[in-house]
C-alpha cells in the first residue's frame, strides 16, 4: 500500500517566455516607455491591491504594518517587471508571490483580481496620455497586456508548484505513515463480500499462508468453523457492507490450525460516491497476552486453592489445640478444688497440717496461674479464629 506522486510542473524558463510572450524581441524597451508614463500611479495601484488583505474585517488578519512592508517591496517589484528586463531573477520573484497566493481559493482569486485591477489603471494613464498617438498607444497597449499575460502564467505555475509540492509532502506523509503502520501491524485488504485480495508480510507470517494461497479466497478461511458459522461473523460483514466501523478483539485460525486473538478493525473504503468499494482490516496480535492472562488466572485459582487448603488445615488445627485448651481448663478447675480441700483439711489439723497447708497453697498458686495462661490460649485461639473466618 505505497503512494508515490511526482510533480509534473517546473519553474518556467525565461528562455522559453521570451520565445512565447516576445518573439519580436520589443518587449523590455516598451514596457520601459510605458514606466515612463504610469510610474507615477503605481503607489496607489499598489495599496489598491493590497487593501483587500488589511485589517481583522479580511481572512488574512495583516496589520498596517505589514501590509506598508508588503507595499514597498510591491512597488519595488513593479519597477523590476517594466525597467528591469525579463531574467530569471525576475521569473522567480513572479513565482514565489504565485506560491503565495495559492494558500487558499480565495487568496488565488484575490490576487487574481488585484492584478488585473492594477493593469487596468496602468492602461487608463497611458490611454490618457496617449490620446493623440492612436499607433504608440496600440503597440504599448499590446505590450503592457502582454506582460500581464505573461505574469499571470507565471503566477498560475507558482501555484501549480506550491500544490505539487505540498501533495508530494502530503504523499510522503501519508507513505510514512502507512509504512510504520505496515511495519507493526498486519493489515488485509478484501472486497465488500470478503473475498481477500492482497495482505502485508506480518500478517502472513503470523497466519502461516503465502499470497497465492490467500488471494482471491474468502475471508472465512481464517477463521475456526464455529466462528465461521455464528451470528457475530455475519453481523461484521453485513455492518461493513452497510459502511459500518468496526473494532473489537477476534480469534482466528492459523494454517497450522492454532488460534491467535487479533484487536481488529475492520474499515469500510467508500469511492467518490460514497459506495463502499473495499474493505481494510488492521490487527495487532494479542495472542501473547490472552495467553498470559490465562497462565496468570491459572495461577491465581492455584493460589486461592492451597490457600484453601492451608486455611482449612489451620482452622483444623486450632480447633484441635481449642479442645487441648479446653481439657486444661477442666483440670486447672479440678485442681483449684483439690486445692481449696487441702486448705481446709490443713486447717482442721492445726499444727500437725501447717506443711500440708504450704503444699496446698503453692498448688492453689499454680492453679491460678494455668487458669490465667488458659485464658490467654483461649483468647489468643479465638482470634485465630475469627481471623480465618475473615
Amino acid at each position: 500500500m505505497t503512494i508515490t506522486k511526482t510533480s509534473n510542473f517546473n519553474e518556467d524558463d525565461v528562455r522559453d517566455l521570451r520565445l512565447a510572450f516576445d518573439p519580436d524581441g520589443t518587449l523590455e524597451s516598451d514596457l520601459r516607455e510605458i514606466w515612463t508614463v504610469i510610474k507615477d500611479g503605481v503607489d496607489e495601484d499598489v495599496r489598491r491591491f493590497w487593501r483587500p488583505f488589511a485589517g481583522d474585517a479580511t481572512p488574512y488578519h495583516l496589520g498596517q504594518d505589514r501590509i506598508d512592508d508588503l507595499v514597498r517591496r510591491d512597488i519595488d517589484y513593479t519597477e523590476l517587471k517594466f525597467t528591469g528586463g525579463l531574467s530569471q531573477k525576475l521569473i522567480g520573484k513572479m513565482v514565489r508571490r504565485g506560491r503565495a497566493s495559492s494558500m487558499d481559493r480565495a487568496t488565488e482569486i484575490a490576487f487574481s483580481a488585484g492584478l488585473l485591477r492594477s493593469y487596468h489603471a496602468r492602461h487608463a494613464r497611458l490611454s490618457a496620455a496617449l490620446t493623440g498617438e492612436p499607433a504608440t498607444l496600440s503597440r504599448l497597449t499590446h505590450s503592457l497586456y502582454t506582460l500581464y499575460a505573461l505574469e499571470t502564467s507565471v503566477l498560475l505555475n507558482g501555484a501549480s508548484l506550491q500544490r505539487a509540492d505540498q501533495e508530494l509532502a502530503d504523499s510522503a506523509e501519508h507513505r510514512s505513515k502507512l509504512e510504520a503502520i505496515d511495519r507493526s501491524q498486519c493489515w488485509l485488504e478484501m472486497t465488500i463480500d470478503g473475498t481477500i485480495v492482497t495482505a502485508n508480510r506480518n500478517l502472513l507470517s503470523l497466519m502461516g499462508y503465502t499470497m497465492t494461497e490467500l488471494a482471491g479466497r474468502h475471508h472465512s478461511m481464517l477463521c475456526s468453523p464455529e466462528d465461521r458459522a455464528s451470528q457475530d461473523y455475519l453481523d461484521l460483514w453485513a455492518n461493513l457492507r452497510a459502511g459500518r466501523f468496526v473494532q473489537r478483539e477476534y480469534r482466528r485460525r492459523t494454517k497450522g490450525g492454532a488460534d491467535v486473538h487479533l484487536q481488529a478493525t475492520y474499515n469500510p473504503i467508500f469511492d467518490q460516491h460514497g459506495s463502499v468499494v473495499k474493505i481494510v482490516k488492521w490487527a495487532t496480535d494479542v495472542t501473547a497476552m490472552r495467553q498470559a492472562e490465562q497462565t496468570e488466572s491459572a495461577r491465581a485459582h492455584q493460589f486461592r486453592q492451597e490457600a484453601e487448603t492451608r486455611r482449612k488445615a489451620h482452622e483444623d488445627t486450632l480447633s484441635k489445640l481449642a479442645e487441648i485448651v479446653d481439657d486444661i481448663g477442666a483440670v486447672t478447675r479440678q485442681t483449684s478444688m483439690l486445692a481449696l480441700n487441702a486448705s481446709i483439711e490443713a486447717a482442721r489439723a492445726g499444727e500437725r497440717g501447717k506443711s500440708f497447708a504450704v503444699v496446698a497453697n503453692e498448688v492453689k498458686i499454680l492453679s491460678g496461674r494455668i487458669k490465667d495462661a488458659t485464658s490467654t490460649a483461649t483468647n489468643v485461639l479465638t482470634y485465630g479464629q475469627q481471623s480465618i473466618r475473615l
